[in-house]
């Protein structure tokens, strides 16, 4: 109970995508630079403006509409890896 009487809610618990998606930690000497951060995929949404993620949320749109106007779709500059590619090698 808190102070005024009220039940307190649940504690809130902080994640990240990498525990939240059940996968291990990228190493930064070779996880893709690209906005996938070592996932190898990129949430993208109806309003992008980006014309690489616009054409990617139209083709994954095609495949299976979406409820609620977000995709996830494969990493443009890694192919879903989450790996750098050898011309991103820094």
């Amino acid at each position: 109970m808190s102070k005024d009487g009220k039940p307190e809610g649940e504690p809130i618990v902080f994640t990240d995508r990498y525990q939240a998606l059940g996968i291990p930690y990228p190493e930064a000497e070779t996880m893709c630079l690209g906005q996938c951060e070592g996932t190898g995929m990129v949430p993208i949404s109806r309003g992008e403006t980006d014309p690489v993620f616009m054409r990617l949320w139209r083709e994954a749109e095609a495949k299976e509409p979406s409820d609620d106007g977000w995709h996830f779709v494969k990493c443009p500059d890694c192919g879903g890896t989450g790996k750098r590619t050898a011309d991103a090698q820094g």
